[in-house]
């Protein structure tokens, strides 16, 4: 039954999904320009062209380019932490029988984060490999690299927990830690390279899955 106040709310339902399906393209556009432009040559010009917006319609979401891009890449990073923490949970509870499931899983949750945003994940590798991590406002950059540093001490963490529980055998866990993402993301950027022909995907997690025993059969306690 219609009612003033329930027609009030219906109108406050759509200008929040309204808003909410703006800020979402926003950042579809944003990630697309950064992707095609690089991050030096986007701007926030060519972002609000490619979502069909004013320029200042964007400014009413985002204050600049440095947060669209930490606002596009923040939840890649998180979602990261939340996978490996689950591995940590499980390893804590001694649910890991040996330490080929725990390198598997560690595996398998890297490429979920890849696999659920593959445009994102290059432009986060790409920004770093290019240096322009220092372009990036103070606050913003310190944020970004806190997150980081989380992930990789979270990590390292899981590797020292395999080494003490005889599932890892003795190694220095930084160094291994290193080991694992650089052999991740290197496999994932050479993949991507080559991708202009054939099955992309399907190369790419053939050749992971071969990284993912090399590492196995180096450092898993048999």
């Amino acid at each position: 039954m219609y009612t003033e106040k329930k027609h009030k709310e219906a109108i406050k339902a759509r200008r929040k999904r309204e808003k909410e399906q703006r800020y979402q393209n926003i950042l579809d556009a944003a990630q697309t320009v950064f992707f095609l432009e690089g991050y030096a040559k986007s701007t926030i010009d060519k972002i609000a062209y490619e979502a069909g917006i004013s320029k200042p319609t964007i400014y009413k979401y985002f204050k600049t380019k440095d947060d669209l891009y930490f606002s596009l890449i923040l939840p890649v990073i998180e979602d990261l932490a939340v996978q490996i923490g689950k591995i940590e949970v499980k390893l804590r509870d001694g649910k890991y029988p040996n330490g080929e499931r725990l390198l598997k899983d560690l595996f398998k949750a890297a490429y979920s984060i890849y696999a659920a945003s593959p445009d994102v994940f290059r432009i986060i590798h790409l920004f770093q490999q290019s240096g322009l991590i220092g372009k990036l406002n103070e606050e913003i950059s310190s944020a970004l690299d806190e997150k980081g540093r989380l992930n990789f001490e979270l990590l390292r963490r899981i590797i020292q927990m395999g080494i003490e529980s005889n599932l890892i055998i003795r190694i220095d866990p930084v160094e291994a830690a290193d080991i694992f993402w650089g052999l991740f993301v290197g496999v994932v950027q050479l993949e991507n390279i080559k991708a202009k022909t054939g099955n992309p995907e399907k190369r790419l997690k053939k050749t992971l899955k071969l990284a993912e025993k090399i590492l196995i059969d180096a450092v898993a306690v048999k």
